[in-house]
C-alpha cells in the first residue's frame, strides 16, 4: 500500500516542481480516488507462500507547500482507503487513514513521515502509530524505515496473523 501513496505523492511533487508557483498560496490537490486497484504484495506473498494481493479502494486528498521563493517545500497527504488483502484461498478487510507529510531531500531522496491507522483487522490485528520511511525515487527502493507505537506492517507477529487468516 505505501508504494502506491509514494507513486501518488511523488508524481504530484514532480509536478509541482514544474508548476508555477505563489509563495503564500498552498496547492490544494482534488481527491485522488482508487476504485479497486489492486497489486500483487511481493513481501507478503514471499511471507506466506502464496500469492496476496492487495485491492484499494477510498481517497488519498493532499495539499503542496511552497517556500518564500515558490520553491516546493512539504507535500502533505491524507489516506482515507479501504484495502482487502485476498489469497486464494480467502481475504480480509482492512484500512489506511492518517496524516502523510512528503519532502525531497537534497540528495533526491524522498522522506515520509505518517501518523494514523496503516493496517487494523477488527479484534485481531493491528498497526498503528508513527512512521519514518525514505525512499531512493530513482530505484522505488525503500532505503530507511523507522517505526513508533505498533505501526511496522512487518513484524513478524502482523505478517504471521496475516498470512494465516489469507492461508488454507
Amino acid at each position: 500500500m505505501w508504494r502506491i501513496v509514494v507513486l501518488t505523492a511523488a508524481g504530484l511533487c514532480a509536478g509541482a516542481l514544474a508548476a508555477q508557483a505563489r509563495a503564500d498560496k498552498p496547492i490544494v490537490v482534488d481527491d485522488i480516488r482508487f476504485d479497486n486497484v489492486t497489486e500483487v504484495v511481493p513481501d507478503l506473498s514471499a511471507a506466506c507462500g502464496f500469492e496476496v494481493t492487495a485491492t484499494t479502494s477510498g481517497r488519498f486528498r493532499g495539499t503542496i507547500f511552497f517556500d518564500n521563493q515558490g520553491n516546493f517545500r512539504l507535500f502533505t497527504g491524507h489516506p482515507s482507503t479501504r484495502d482487502t488483502l485476498a489469497s486464494p484461498y480467502g481475504s480480509i478487510e482492512t484500512s489506511d487513514r492518517g496524516l502523510d507529510k512528503f519532502s525531497l531531500n537534497p540528495d533526491g531522496t524522498l522522506s515520509i513521515f505518517g501518523t494514523g491507522i496503516h493496517l487494523r483487522v477488527k479484534g485481531v490485528v493491528y498497526a498503528i502509530g508513527l512512521w519514518r520511511l525514505t525512499v531512493d525515487l530513482e530505484t522505488d527502493e525503500l532505503i530507511a524505515q523507522e517505526y513508533h507505537g505498533n505501526f511496522d506492517v512487518t513484524r513478524p507477529e502482523i505478517v504471521d496473523t496475516i498470512c494465516s487468516l489469507l492461508g488454507p
